[in-house]
Protein backbone atom coordinates (compact mmCIF):
# COMPACT_ATOMS: atom_id res chain seq x y z
CA UNK A 1 0.00 0.00 0.00
CA UNK A 2 2.77 2.45 0.96
CA UNK A 3 4.74 1.49 -2.15
CA UNK A 4 1.68 2.12 -4.28
CA UNK A 5 1.18 5.56 -2.67
CA UNK A 6 4.74 6.68 -3.43
CA UNK A 7 4.44 5.44 -7.01
CA UNK A 8 1.36 7.62 -7.48
CA UNK A 9 3.04 10.59 -5.79
CA UNK A 10 6.10 10.29 -8.04
CA UNK A 11 3.88 10.10 -11.12
CA UNK A 12 2.02 13.28 -10.09
CA UNK A 13 5.28 15.15 -9.45
CA UNK A 14 6.69 14.19 -12.84
CA UNK A 15 3.55 14.85 -14.84
CA UNK A 16 2.44 17.98 -12.94
CA UNK A 17 5.56 19.77 -11.62
CA UNK A 18 5.08 22.53 -9.07
CA UNK A 19 5.50 25.94 -10.74
CA UNK A 20 8.70 27.75 -9.79
CA UNK A 21 6.65 30.68 -8.45
CA UNK A 22 5.17 28.35 -5.85
CA UNK A 23 8.60 27.11 -4.77
CA UNK A 24 10.18 30.53 -4.41
CA UNK A 25 8.66 34.01 -4.52
CA UNK A 26 10.38 36.03 -7.23
CA UNK A 27 10.65 39.78 -7.58
CA UNK A 28 8.45 41.12 -10.36
CA UNK A 29 10.23 42.58 -13.39
CA UNK A 30 10.86 46.31 -13.38
CA UNK A 31 8.18 47.94 -15.55
CA UNK A 32 9.56 49.54 -18.70
CA UNK A 33 9.21 53.32 -18.67
CA UNK A 34 9.10 53.69 -14.88
CA UNK A 35 11.25 56.41 -13.33
CA UNK A 36 12.25 56.40 -9.65
CA UNK A 37 13.55 59.69 -8.20
CA UNK A 38 15.64 60.18 -5.07
CA UNK A 39 16.43 63.62 -3.67
CA UNK A 40 19.10 65.07 -1.41
CA UNK A 41 17.82 66.28 1.96
CA UNK A 42 18.01 69.91 0.82
CA UNK A 43 16.09 69.12 -2.39
CA UNK A 44 18.84 70.49 -4.66
CA UNK A 45 19.97 67.22 -6.24
CA UNK A 46 17.86 64.48 -7.81
CA UNK A 47 19.03 61.03 -8.84
CA UNK A 48 16.58 59.52 -11.32
CA UNK A 49 16.63 55.85 -12.34
CA UNK A 50 14.78 55.05 -15.57
CA UNK A 51 13.83 51.49 -16.47
CA UNK A 52 14.26 50.67 -20.14
CA UNK A 53 13.35 47.58 -22.09
CA UNK A 54 16.64 45.81 -21.38
CA UNK A 55 18.81 48.07 -19.22
CA UNK A 56 18.19 50.87 -16.77
CA UNK A 57 19.77 54.31 -16.98
CA UNK A 58 20.33 56.98 -14.39
CA UNK A 59 20.89 60.71 -14.24
CA UNK A 60 21.74 63.51 -11.85
CA UNK A 61 19.90 66.83 -11.80
CA UNK A 62 20.81 69.98 -9.89
CA UNK A 63 17.87 72.33 -9.30
CA UNK A 64 16.05 70.53 -12.09
CA UNK A 65 18.90 70.88 -14.62
CA UNK A 66 20.40 67.62 -15.84
CA UNK A 67 24.12 67.30 -15.08
CA UNK A 68 24.62 63.90 -16.73
CA UNK A 69 22.80 60.78 -17.85
CA UNK A 70 24.39 57.33 -18.25
CA UNK A 71 23.42 53.67 -18.67
CA UNK A 72 23.24 51.95 -15.30
CA UNK A 73 25.26 48.75 -15.54
CA UNK A 74 24.65 47.84 -11.87
CA UNK A 75 21.31 46.54 -10.62
CA UNK A 76 19.08 49.51 -9.77
CA UNK A 77 17.94 50.26 -6.24
CA UNK A 78 17.12 53.06 -3.84
CA UNK A 79 19.74 55.78 -4.36
CA UNK A 80 20.93 58.41 -1.89
CA UNK A 81 22.76 61.66 -2.65
CA UNK A 82 24.47 64.23 -0.46
CA UNK A 83 23.38 67.88 -0.24
CA UNK A 84 26.47 68.96 -2.20
CA UNK A 85 26.00 66.30 -4.88
CA UNK A 86 29.50 64.91 -4.31
CA UNK A 87 28.47 61.47 -3.07
CA UNK A 88 25.85 59.10 -4.48
CA UNK A 89 25.10 55.61 -3.23
CA UNK A 90 23.33 52.54 -4.54
CA UNK A 91 22.81 49.18 -2.82
CA UNK A 92 25.08 46.28 -3.71
CA UNK A 93 22.53 43.54 -4.12
CA UNK A 94 23.25 40.12 -2.73
CA UNK A 95 19.65 38.90 -2.96
CA UNK A 96 17.64 41.59 -4.68
CA UNK A 97 14.50 39.45 -5.06
CA UNK A 98 14.22 39.34 -1.27
CA UNK A 99 15.67 42.79 -0.55
CA UNK A 100 19.00 41.62 0.85
CA UNK A 101 22.02 43.82 0.05
CA UNK A 102 25.66 42.90 0.55
CA UNK A 103 26.95 46.47 0.82
CA UNK A 104 26.98 50.00 -0.54
CA UNK A 105 28.29 51.20 -3.90
CA UNK A 106 29.70 54.74 -3.57
CA UNK A 107 29.82 56.99 -6.64
CA UNK A 108 31.21 60.48 -7.18
CA UNK A 109 29.39 63.51 -8.59
CA UNK A 110 29.96 62.30 -12.17
CA UNK A 111 28.42 58.90 -11.58
CA UNK A 112 31.70 56.97 -11.55
CA UNK A 113 32.16 54.17 -9.01
CA UNK A 114 34.61 55.18 -6.28
CA UNK A 115 34.45 52.18 -3.92
CA UNK A 116 32.34 49.39 -2.57
CA UNK A 117 31.58 49.08 1.14
CA UNK A 118 30.82 45.47 2.04
CA UNK A 119 28.75 44.51 5.07
CA UNK A 120 30.60 42.21 7.43
CA UNK A 121 29.72 40.28 10.57
CA UNK A 122 31.56 40.24 13.88
CA UNK A 123 34.08 37.71 12.52
CA UNK A 124 34.77 39.79 9.42
CA UNK A 125 32.83 37.53 7.07
CA UNK A 126 30.60 39.06 4.41
CA UNK A 127 26.90 39.15 5.18
CA UNK A 128 23.57 40.36 3.81
CA UNK A 129 21.53 43.12 5.40
CA UNK A 130 17.88 44.03 4.85
CA UNK A 131 18.40 47.79 4.89
CA UNK A 132 15.34 49.98 5.37
CA UNK A 133 17.07 53.25 4.45
CA UNK A 134 20.47 54.57 3.37
CA UNK A 135 21.35 58.25 3.80
CA UNK A 136 24.42 60.37 3.07
CA UNK A 137 25.64 63.26 5.20
CA UNK A 138 25.33 66.77 3.67
CA UNK A 139 29.09 66.93 3.01
CA UNK A 140 29.14 63.43 1.50
CA UNK A 141 31.72 62.11 3.98
CA UNK A 142 29.48 59.70 5.92
CA UNK A 143 26.89 57.10 5.00
CA UNK A 144 24.34 55.77 7.49
CA UNK A 145 22.07 52.76 7.12
CA UNK A 146 19.05 51.80 9.20
CA UNK A 147 17.40 48.42 9.66
CA UNK A 148 14.33 47.14 11.44
CA UNK A 149 14.79 44.42 14.06
CA UNK A 150 12.83 42.03 16.27
CA UNK A 151 13.43 43.99 19.48
CA UNK A 152 15.04 47.25 18.32
CA UNK A 153 16.01 49.00 15.12
CA UNK A 154 19.71 49.17 14.28
CA UNK A 155 21.83 51.96 12.82
CA UNK A 156 25.35 51.84 11.36
CA UNK A 157 27.63 54.66 10.23
CA UNK A 158 30.36 54.29 7.58
CA UNK A 159 33.19 56.52 6.42
CA UNK A 160 32.44 57.16 2.74
CA UNK A 161 36.05 58.03 1.87
CA UNK A 162 37.68 54.99 3.49
CA UNK A 163 34.76 52.58 3.40
CA UNK A 164 35.23 51.57 7.04
CA UNK A 165 32.55 50.98 9.63
CA UNK A 166 32.67 53.75 12.28
CA UNK A 167 30.01 52.39 14.63
CA UNK A 168 26.93 50.22 14.78
CA UNK A 169 24.30 49.92 17.49
CA UNK A 170 20.68 49.05 18.27
CA UNK A 171 18.21 51.54 19.75
CA UNK A 172 14.61 52.66 19.71
CA UNK A 173 11.54 50.66 18.72
CA UNK A 174 11.74 47.69 16.29
CA UNK A 175 10.57 49.41 13.09
CA UNK A 176 12.97 51.93 11.53
CA UNK A 177 11.12 54.76 9.80
CA UNK A 178 13.90 57.21 8.92
CA UNK A 179 17.58 57.96 9.56
CA UNK A 180 19.52 61.19 8.99
CA UNK A 181 23.19 62.03 9.50
CA UNK A 182 24.84 65.44 10.02
CA UNK A 183 28.06 66.76 8.46
CA UNK A 184 31.15 64.68 9.25
CA UNK A 185 28.93 62.15 11.00
CA UNK A 186 28.86 64.28 14.15
CA UNK A 187 25.23 63.36 14.82
CA UNK A 188 22.88 60.67 13.54
CA UNK A 189 19.14 60.73 14.16
CA UNK A 190 16.89 57.68 13.90
CA UNK A 191 13.09 57.69 13.92
CA UNK A 192 11.65 54.34 15.00
CA UNK A 193 8.13 52.98 15.44
CA UNK A 194 6.60 50.35 17.67
CA UNK A 195 5.42 47.31 15.72
CA UNK A 196 1.69 47.40 15.06
CA UNK A 197 1.13 50.91 16.47
CA UNK A 198 1.83 54.57 15.81
CA UNK A 199 3.99 55.00 18.92
CA UNK A 200 7.43 56.34 17.98
CA UNK A 201 10.84 56.82 19.56
CA UNK A 202 13.44 59.25 18.27
CA UNK A 203 17.11 58.57 19.09
CA UNK A 204 20.09 60.88 18.60
CA UNK A 205 23.64 59.47 18.46
CA UNK A 206 26.97 61.28 18.64
CA UNK A 207 29.96 60.59 16.37
CA UNK A 208 30.88 57.50 18.44
CA UNK A 209 27.41 55.98 18.28
CA UNK A 210 26.56 56.86 21.87
CA UNK A 211 22.93 57.77 22.57
CA UNK A 212 22.85 61.40 23.75
CA UNK A 213 19.11 62.05 23.51
CA UNK A 214 15.91 60.11 22.98
CA UNK A 215 12.21 60.81 23.16
CA UNK A 216 9.09 58.68 22.86
CA UNK A 217 5.79 59.99 21.49
CA UNK A 218 2.58 57.99 21.75
CA UNK A 219 0.32 57.91 18.68
CA UNK A 220 2.72 60.13 16.75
Amino acid sequence: MIKHFFSIALFVMVMFPVPSSARMAERMADPTGRVDSYFSDNGVYEVAISYGRHLASWSLKKNGIKQWSEPLTAEPGAAAVSDNGQTITLPLWGWRDEGGSSGIAVYDSTGHLVREILYRGERGDEMLRWVRQTTVSPDGNSVAIGQSGKKQASVALFDAAEGRLIWETSAGFPELECVRVAANGDYTLAATRQSGSSDMEFVLFDKRGTVIWKKQKAKN
